[in-house]
Parts: structure tokens; sequence; C-alpha cells
């Protein structure tokens, strides 16, 4: 019989939530101070007090299945029959939604009512306490119940879920029945795939974690997918999620599934899609008051939900098709439709931001999750932004402008600390840790602009650089949560003027902790791309143990398909670029006049990018190609022309940055693309940001300057080869320009697929 196992909390949220969508920018305290409220306030019970009492609850109606509801009370006293639901909050819980309310008092009522089944009680009294924080005081809210009243209301919770189970075991039938006769969708195996996927299945079968390296061309999607999918079956896990970093490679993913669909498997899928993108009303407050897909948004989501089991492929279309017919936020509607799907194809946000989203909600819905990252080498630097936060003092004071007289005050003291911080100090420096008057004038700040906003709901749309401020103080707090060894605080002081502007910004240095807090959650997890190497570092970049499985795929295409030229007479080094021009330009010249064919050509930068292609020769050669240079900033638009250019022509010279947008993730077949010329080693550009990176790693007993240049930069390059060979058919040549090609070190960090011969210019 199949145990399907649901949190007390996930179990009222889903039959007892109703209203509108209210994201009136209100922070919830953070977990570390939840828990710390939660124990100051256990402190003042009396000693019959318990407190978390957990609850386990095996619901016997429940037909074909083991339905279990876990979870803890976080109060029970037995002497006074209580049962106790705590939430802390930084605004009067009287001008908090009423709905939200009624959603927390049904949770308490659940514990209550299994409570008074298993210990056989007459009643319960059932209280929902609000812990204000900025002042600790609290706010009960209580209601006496009967046994009969509280069974009656968990028989019909459980009622409601079991209806909603039964649909989705339907559903689940027959997707078992479609995957019992699922087949390898194409032909038949090319080399490499078989070994990967029987790879994939083992590590979801034990729940572990998987690094795998293949190269451009093998098929890594469909060879990771395909496994997974079939572990659905077998029931080893619950739910796939691929996540990748471009939308190029989650439009991959999606083709795959399409195919997948054709050939006969009937699971859902489901495309998570960013808030800017989808929203219906771009520019209204997330409010029922402002947004008519905000408004009643609870009440009609059953509705929908239930309409989506009949479809096998939501894609971003689909998800805005449902949302409109039934008047719902599309954003929303997705990510409450997560937890019910087989397979979620998203981005990197969505699973590691620090903001609540889809890794949350799938955890609380108590599913067995394996993750399947593509494109992994974009993770680690991926996960840097996303754990970052600035503040500024110039948009503080354009905030201030702006702010009503009820939150000067507190916008002034953040003020006044920040040009304590400017006073009598270098332009540039860094901290191990944020001083204690900066965090307390944040968070009274944060606070008071919280207060204000369950008063007025529309405040932040009627003041745009207060909006702007707060949200950027948001994202501080909750980096600041997350404080570690890897963090630094930089403080950067101009003075402009009159005018002293003061920049702060949280640095994440190794995001590997968080990335590794957010592992623990999954079931399985396998990250892939065809740069993961040296193994060393990509699985401390990722937040892997030292220990874990990793599998590198032999190159599936002949040595002989790419030709790969080492010009090491060139220095491209920053200080020697100047230098450099005139045999670069040459070496260009000569390299566009005997390689017939379309050409990528890789640059350090635009400003040396610019700088070739001044250069006469070049300028000759040029004459006869097609040329396209990226600029900072391009629109897609462009690069979808550049694209569309490459499949129509085929005497095309692109000019662009390595590492940007045509450097990976791009798929060029046949002779859509001949060769590639790649300047430099794409080490990242010399910073203070980067050399705090340097140190890090040195002071953590690593290769300093390895992990923070050279290996991110080899992988810019391995990427960028991996454009030109795509099929076995495919033939072509690369070049590769820098003195340091000529050091063994550096090549035998290069694909060990190609051979690499040294020109003699």
């Amino acid at each position: 019989m199949t145990e399907v196992a649901v949190s007390v909390r996930f179990l009222a949220q889903f039959c007892h939530r109703s209203g509108d969508i209210d994201l009136r920018f209100t922070p919830s305290p953070t977990g570390q101070e939840g828990t710390a409220g939660h124990q100051r306030l256990y402190r003042r019970r009396p000693a019959s007090y318990l407190p978390e009492f957990p609850v386990d609850y095996v619901d016997a109606e429940a037909v074909g299945l083991s339905l279990r509801v876990r979870g803890r009370a976080d109060g029970y006293d037995p002497q006074r029959g209580l049962v106790e639901e705590i939430k802390t909050c930084r605004v009067d819980p009287a001008r908090l939604p009423v709905p939200l309310t009624r959603l927390h008092l049904a949770q308490a009522r659940l514990y209550a009512a299994i409570i008074a089944r298993s210990e056989d009680l007459p009643g319960l009294r059932v209280q929902l306490t609000w812990l204000r924080l900025d002042d600790d005081s609290e706010h009960p809210l209580e209601e006496d119940l009967s046994r009969g009243e509280l069974e009656d209301f968990l028989d019909d919770t459980l009622q409601r879920y079991r209806q909603w189970l039964a649909q989705l075991e339907a559903r689940r039938q027959r997707r078992d029945e479609s995957l019992a006769r699922f087949a390898f969708p194409y032909s038949e195996f090319r080399p490499g795939q078989r070994a990967m996927a029987e790879r994939v299945y083992k590590c979801v079968h034990g729940g572990g974690r998987l690094l795998l390296e293949a190269p451009t061309g093998i098929g890594k999607t469909a060879s990771v997918l395909y496994p997974a999918l079939r572990a659905l079956e077998r029931g080893l896990h619950d739910c796939v999620v691929v996540a990748a970093a471009r939308v190029s490679g989650r439009r991959a993913v999606e083709d795959t599934v399409a195919h997948f669909v054709q050939r006969g498997y009937r699971g859902s899928a489901l495309t998570l899609t960013a808030k800017e993108s989808i929203c219906f009303s771009p520019g209204k407050a997330c409010h029922g008051d402002d947004c008519r897909y905000a408004r009643g948004y609870y009440d009609r989501l059953p509705a929908a939900r239930e309409a989506a089991l009949a479809a096998e492929q939501l894609d971003r279309s689909g998800v805005e098709r449902l949302a409109r017919e039934h008047t719902l936020c599309p954003w929303q509607l997705a990510l409450d439709l997560a937890p019910w799907m087989e397979l979620l194809v998203a981005d990197l946000h969505h699973l590691y931001s620090l903001t609540p989203g889809l890794l949350d909600r799938l955890v609380d819905s108590g599913r067995r999750c394996t993750v399947l990252v593509d494109e992994a080498h974009n993770l680690p630097e991926r996960a840097r932004q996303m754990y970052a936060a600035e503040l500024s003092r110039g948009a503080l004071r354009q905030a201030l402008a702006e702010a009503p007289a009820v939150l000067r005050s507190s916008l002034r003291r953040v003020d006044r600390v920040l040009m304590a911080l400017h006073d009598g100090a270098q332009a540039e420096s860094w901290l191990d840790t944020p001083p204690e008057d900066l965090l307390e004038s944040l968070q009274r700040a944060s606070d008071a602009v919280a207060e204000q906003l369950a008063r007025d709901a529309f405040l932040l749309q009627r003041l745009p650089a207060l909006r702007e401020w707060y949200f950027a103080l948001l994202q501080c707090l909750r980096v600041q949560a997350c404080w570690g060894g890897e963090y630094r605080l930089q403080v950067t002081r101009q003075l402009s003027g009159r005018f002293h502007q003061v920049v702060l910004r949280w640095h994440c240095l190794d995001p590997a902790r968080l990335l590794a807090e957010r592992h623990g959650l999954l079931h399985a997890l396998v990250v892939f791309s065809a740069t993961l190497s040296p193994r060393h570092w990509a699985l401390a970049s990722l937040g892997l143990a030292p220990d874990t499985v990793s599998w590198s795929a032999d190159s599936p295409f002949d040595s002989e398909q790419l030709s790969v030229e080492l010009a090491t007479h060139i220095d491209t080094r920053y200080r020697a670029r100047a230098g450099s021009l005139p045999d670069l330009g040459s070496l260009l010249a000569d390299w566009l006049a005997t390689n017939a064919g379309n050409c990528l050509l890789f640059f350090p930068s635009y400003g040396y990018l610019q700088a070739t292609l001044a250069d006469p020769l070049l300028q000759a050669a040029l004459s006869s190609r097609q040329l396209w240079v990226q600029a900072p900033g391009q629109p897609a638009a462009e690069h979808a022309e550049l694209l569309a250019t490459l499949d129509r022509r085929r005497d095309v010279a692109a000019f662009c940055v390595l590492g940007g947008a045509f450097s990976e993730g791009i798929d060029l077949p046949g002779d859509q693309l001949s060769s590639v010329v790649i300047v430099g080693l794409g080490l990242p550009q010399l910073n203070a940001l980067r050399e705090q990176l340097r140190s890090h790693y040195q002071h953590q007993g690593m290769d300093g300057y390895r992990y923070a240049y050279l290996y991110p930069g080899l992988q810019k390059v391995s990427q960028a080869l991996g454009r030109v060979i795509r099929s076995s058919s495919d033939r072509g040549s690369a070049l590769l320009i820098d003195t340091r090609y000529a050091q063994r070190e550096v090549r035998a960090l290069l694909p060990p697929a190609w051979h690499y011969t040294i020109r003699s210019d």
C-alpha cells in the first residue's frame, strides 16, 4: 500500500486557504527570529506546558493508500486542556489579513483534533498566539471546541484531501502504465548515453548525489531525464525538477519532454517562469485591492488545480492560458501547481534563492524530490549573485525625500550610521562582520515600513524610490540572516561635491555552504555539464562532499573532427594587450582567410574586442565577410538575429565576449559553425572582489589563484570550444591565442577529446 505523508501545515494550507493573494511586501521574520521568539514565549509558560508536541495520525478512511498526517504543535498543556499555535510578526496583528488568521486557526484546530482523538479527550481550548517581535507582546485568539467539533473539522479536512488524492492516483496509474511501455525514445543510445542513464537511475534509487561530466552533443538531457522518469514508476521518488541557468537550456528540456510525450509518455510537466516575465498586471501591487488576478485567488484555485490534472505539458503558454481561464495570477498558479506535478522545469533561482519558493513548497508537501541541474557549471556564480545584496546612501536619500513623516526618523537613523561609516575612512574597506548599530538600524527601518504597509497597502506603489530602497533593504536582511565565514561586507566611500556617498555590498565569496543546505532537502541530486573539471574544484564549488560519486563520459566524437591550434606567441594579458594588437590583427586576418565558413571569435573584454577590430589587416579580411559584433547589454532580439544569420549564411564572422550568450548554451549543428577563435584564457577580471575570493580559498587550504581565476577561466574556454562539434558528421577548427597555452598545466585543463597543436608563427 502506498503511504502518503503530509504535514499538518500543508494540509491546512491546501484545504483552508481562502481569499486574496496578499503580497504587500510585508516581510516575515526569519527562521532564526521565529525560533528565538518561540523560545522566549516557551519560557513564560507553566511547567505543565509541553513545547513542540509531536502528532502523528494515520487516516483509517483512506482507500488504497495510507494517509499519514504529521507535525509538531507549538505547545500542548494537558493540565489546562490547551493547544497553542504560535506565529511571529512585525506588525500589529489586528492589521493582518483576516484569511491569514483563519488559516493559522485551522492549523491549530487540526493539531487539537488529532491530540483529542489520540488522547481520548472531551475537548480542547485552541489558541492562536501572535508574538509581535518589535515589543515582544502576545496577542492571543482563543476558542473552546468539543471533541465532536474538532473531529468534524478533521474529518471534513481529510475528506477533501482524500478526494484530491484519488484524482492524483488515477493520473499516477495512467502515467505508470505509459512508463511501463516507455522505451528510450530515440532509435538507439549514443555512445555514453546508456552508461550515463544507468548511473542516474542508481543515484535516484539510493537517494544519492551524482556529478556527471559529458561532452556537448552526447545528449545529456535525454540521458538524465529518461531514467529519472522511469524511477517514478518504480516508486523511487515522487517528482523530478530539471533546473537550468539559461532560457535556452530550459527550452531544450521542454523540447525533450515534448518528444517524450509524442513517444507515449503520459505524465505531467510544468514550466515555471520568472514573475516579471509572466505577470498579467505589471506595475500593480500583488494584492486583491489592486490586481483582479490576486482578488479571490485562493477561492478559485481549486477549480484550476483540477483542470491542470488533465494537462500533460504546461509550458509558459499553457500556464498563462489556464490562469486566464480562471482569472488567476499565473506566477502564483505555477507555484501552487508545482507540488502536484511529476516533472518541473525551472530556473536555478526557483530552487536556490533566499526567498521562499519552489523547493520549500515541495518539501512542505512531503514529496521526495530529485533535482537535475543542467549547465551546473553556472550554479556557483549564480548563487553568489543570489546570496549578495547592496544598499546605498544615495538611494536612501532619494527614499527619504518622498517618505511620509512617520518613516523619516527610522530612515534618518540608517543615514546617520552610514555617515559614521564614511567619516575618516579610506575609499574602500572590507569587514568580516557588519557593525551591530548598522544591523539594528536596518531592522528597525524594515519594521517601520512594514507597519505602514499594514496600514496603507499602496504606500510603495505611490513612492517608487522608497519601494526600490525597501526591496534592497529586505534582500540585505535576508542575506544577513545567512552570514558566515564566507561572507564579507564591502564598504565603498566617495565624496561627490558635498554629498558623501556610501555603498554597502554583502558578498558571498563561496556559496558552497548555502548550496549544501538546499541540497540536504532533496531525495537525490544530479549535477551535469560538459565542463565540471577539475573534479575536486567542481565538487567544492557546488557544495558537494569530496566523496560524491562522479563520472565523466568519453567523447563520442573522433579527435580528428576538431583541429585545435595554439598560438602561443601572443601575450593577451591585460598589461600586454595594447602591444599585442598588430600581431593579433594579422593572425586573425590570416585565420579568416584560410578558414572558410562561419566563425565565432571570443575576446576577454569589449574593449579588447573593439581595439582589435580597428586593425587595418583585419578590416581588409572582414570586407569579404558578414560582420556581427556583440555590444554590451545587447537585447535578446539581436542575439536571435545572429542565430538566424548563422543558419542562413556561411560567411559570418561574429565577434563576441567570452562567457556571454554565445560561448555556451547554443546549438549550431552542421555547417552553421565551422570554427572558433578564443583570445586569452578567459580569466575573471582582476579586482578587489576577485582578490577577496582568492584570499578566502587560500585561507581554506586551497590554491587561491586556481580556484578564483584559472579554473573558472578555462571552464569558459572549454564551453566555447564545445560550440563547434555537435554530431558525428561535424568537422571544424579552433584557434586558442595566449602565451600561457604553452604551459603544460594549462593545456592539461583543456578538454581531453581533442589534439592540440602549437602553431609555428
